[in-house]
């Protein structure tokens, strides 16, 4: 209460009256002089027909007026209190009676003018939030304390709810972010007054039906068993009602869940009032089959009364607001960051993160830098946290059938495009390395979801891709330990793997984290052959021009398929199928395509750590090969580094350069995986670097001296006494 000012709450004494274990009369009193009404009388008759056994009077007093009613009829009793014989003949009636009026007194306590519903949901929906919240280090958990994005969909679902529309959809691609657009709308909407969002998991206590899960929050609230049928009545009556709206969130609504998805449109249909919304959080594919049912060619129900939110990679101003979220934690990016497209999903930059928070220098007062673009560090911490963990052999199981449904020819289309962005496995792969046992378990860990692809069939995905991408490393450094043997197989090998990882999300990670791993399977002469090496320094990235006539199939996540035709005249016409609208590209904006990145990608992540050539013979270290990694791979005329889905959100600024090169300017910060190598390399070899550096401005090489130019400019500016040095490259 404000002390400054006149501050006053009405309150009501309830009283009721026992004798024993017998419960004889409710009071329900009133402020001295002040009328009693049909409400009054309504409140008291509401909580003597909750209780059982019921008291068989009520009594309404306001200390000068005071009338008696019969619990069960309602009626005013004339006579006043009634004698003792009358009294035990209302007791021996209200143990008899049934509790058919019950679900009016619930709608009378839990009505528009109670705050009662209003605070014991919000109260559930913040123990629910309790619940889904851990530390760093627990992959088990959507949310982590004191880190949360504010994403721009939760002001457009907030203004949806407050729209004509019953059903509003959260959706978007898998650990896109989608589950913090629910919590920042009922963390958003807690003091609110015309509005209160019930948070449930469709895969919790929610599963049996939306209507349960209501009766089991309002009957903890107030103390009695209400059944879903009584719960739903109440729903309905709320929804009449002029008071606040109730928004009931549903986290996380599968394929698998058709109870809820039944309910749903029985509560959101046409008989339902204004009062009660429902916002669904689902991947698209299921809000796909909810809006336009098993044949996708009819709108159904949903359609109509709803609307879709779509949530999607973190754009700038979300980007930016996540790096002063984890500044305040006193963790800080390279410049460049902000053009790795991988950090614009919010799960990337949390495994990131994780890596270092925590730890004992952060404790003591440290900070934290980390690398401009996605590294093998995410692999480091991911094998340090799963120790011993049941998850990390249902991430191998999982990783096993996605590598098979990898080497399958028979897979659609739609499914290779989209799964180079996300881990995906065909059931009937899935049924070869699983049981339905052991699917369930992965679904109930969170390791893996469901989508549909293009025919309207379920596909699993992976729902923690850090570590299905460091058991996928695993099993490809075993199968490339049994493909080498002599020279031949070792190129053989080297092309395997490069065909594999150039459609694996995070490939040149995987691929570069897969030879390390093979070093550790390797007993008696551990290591990777020159002719391997070579294989892989000889497969260049080459630039192709797209040649009329030209067909090809894209997958853009934010926006789907595209089809893209190159007319006899050079324009490449895109369109999206089912849409009648097309996008021209004239020959001079984009007459060509980049081909053959992987294996360069791959030596890029390799080279950030020392490589020690070894001469079998004597036995003997012979020299580094890093330096001539880079002194090569640093010479390509195109970015290195795997192409952006969003090219206006995370495209990087070019100087054009001799001979069609392609530079990146340094403004953009380091945003090329062989640069970040190359200030690793600068850093660790700082006084014996001179000899390399004089041999690498003599091939006088525009893209290598101007990636050098970057790594020795990121150098500088994170050590203040190299920042005094002057570096002057010709």
């Amino acid at each position: 209460m404000d002390g400054a000012s006149s501050s006053k709450r009405r309150g009501r004494l309830d009283i009721l009256i026992e004798k024993g274990s017998q419960r004889l009369a409710i009071l329900e009193l009133k402020k001295p002089g002040q009328p009693l009404n049909a409400d009054d009388v309504a409140q008291g008759l509401s909580y003597a027909r909750v209780l059982h056994p019921r008291p068989p009077i009520v009594v309404v007093s306001n200390g000068t007026d005071t009338r008696c009613y019969n619990t069960h009829t309602g009626e005013l009793m004339d006579g006043g209190l009634p004698n003792e014989t009358d009294l035990v003949a209302l007791m021996t009636a209200a143990l008899k009676i049934a509790d058919s009026d019950l679900r009016d007194a619930i709608a009378t306590l839990m009505g528009p003018g109670s705050d009662v519903w209003m605070a014991a949901l919000r109260a559930a929906t913040q123990q629910t939030l309790d619940d889904l919240t851990g530390d760093w280090n627990d992959p088990h958990t959507p949310f982590t304390t004191n880190f949360h994005i504010s994403r721009k969909a939760s002001v457009d679902a907030l203004k949806a709810l407050r729209g004509p529309r019953r059903v509003i959809a959260i959706e978007g691609a898998p650990l896109i972010g989608k589950s913090h657009v629910l919590r920042e709308l009922a963390i958003g909407t807690e003091t609110a007054d015309d509005m209160a969002v019930l948070l449930v998991e469709a895969s919790g206590t929610a599963a049996t039906g939306i209507a349960e899960e209501v009766a089991r929050l309002l009957g903890d609230a107030v103390g009695w068993r209400i059944s879903a049928a009584e719960a739903r009545h109440w729903l309905q009556q709320l929804s009449r009602t002029n008071g606040p709206t109730l928004v009931i969130a549903i986290d996380a609504l599968g394929l698998e869940h058709e109870a809820i998805r039944g309910e749903l449109e029985i509560l959101s249909a046409q008989g339902m009032g204004a009062k009660l919304k429902f916002v669904i959080e689902a991947d698209t594919s299921v809000i796909d089959r909810l809006w336009l049912g098993e044949s996708r060619r009819k709108e159904t129900p949903f359609a109509r009364r709803g609307v879709r939110v779509e949530v999607e990679k973190l754009d700038d101003e979300e980007f930016d607001h996540a790096l002063r979220v984890l500044d305040g934690l006193g963790v800080d990016f390279m410049k460049g960051a902000d053009k790795a497209d991988e950090y614009r999903q919010p799960w990337v930059l949390h495994a990131m993160a994780a890596n270092v928070i925590g730890d004992p220098m952060m404790e003591q007062g440290m900070s934290a830098v980390l690398p401009p673009l996605l590294s093998l560090s995410l692999f480091h911490h991911t094998r340090e946290h799963f120790v011993q963990d049941q998850l990390v052999e249902q991430a191998a199981t999982f990783a096993r059938a996605v590598l098979d449904d990898h080497g399958s020819d028979d897979r659609p289309y739609d499914i290779r495009l989209r799964s180079m962005h996300t881990f995906m496995v065909r059931k009937q792969t899935m049924r070869d390395h699983a049981d339905a046992t052991e699917v369930g378990d992965m679904v109930r860990s969170g390791l893996i979801g469901t989508v549909l692809d293009d025919k309207n069939r379920a596909v699993f995905t992976g729902r923690i891709p850090e570590l299905i991408a460091s058991e996928l490393a695993r099993l490809i450094a075993a199968e490339l330990a049994g493909r080498m043997d002599n020279d031949e197989q070792d190129r053989d090998a080297a092309d395997w793997l490069v065909g594999i990882i150039a459609r694996l999300p995070l490939g040149d990670v995987i691929g570069a984290m897969s030879l390390f791993d093979l070093l550790g399977l390797q007993v008696e002469t551990p290591g990777l052959s020159m002719s391997f090496m070579n294989q892989l320094l000889k497969r260049s990235p080459s630039i192709r021009p797209l040649k009329p006539g030209t067909r090809s199939v894209m997958w853009v996540p934010s926006v789907g398929q595209l089809d893209m035709f190159v007319r006899a005249d050079g324009v490449a016409v895109v369109k999206r199928p089912g849409y009648a609208g097309t996008v021209e590209i004239d020959p001079s904006e984009g007459s060509v395509t980049y081909a053959d990145l992987d294996a360069w990608l791959i030596l890029s992540h390799l080279a950030s750590q020392p490589i020690r050539m070894l001469n079998l013979e004597h036995g003997q270290i012979v020299g580094q090969m890093e330096p001539a990694i880079l002194g090569l791979i640093g010479t390509s005329l195109i970015p290195l580094r795997r192409a952006p889905d969003d090219m206006a959100r995370s495209g990087l600024h070019t100087h054009d350069g001799p001979n069609g090169a392609s530079l990146a300017c340094r403004d953009d910060g380091i945003v090329e995986p062989v640069t970040f190598s190359l200030m690793l390399f600068l850093e660790r070899e700082l006084e014996n670097a001179d000899d390399w550096l004089q041999e690498a401005c003599d091939e006088k090489s525009a893209p290598l001296l101007n990636r050098i130019s970057q790594a020795l400019y990121m150098l500088a500016g994170m050590n203040p006494n190299l920042a005094k040095a002057k570096v002057s490259i010709r």
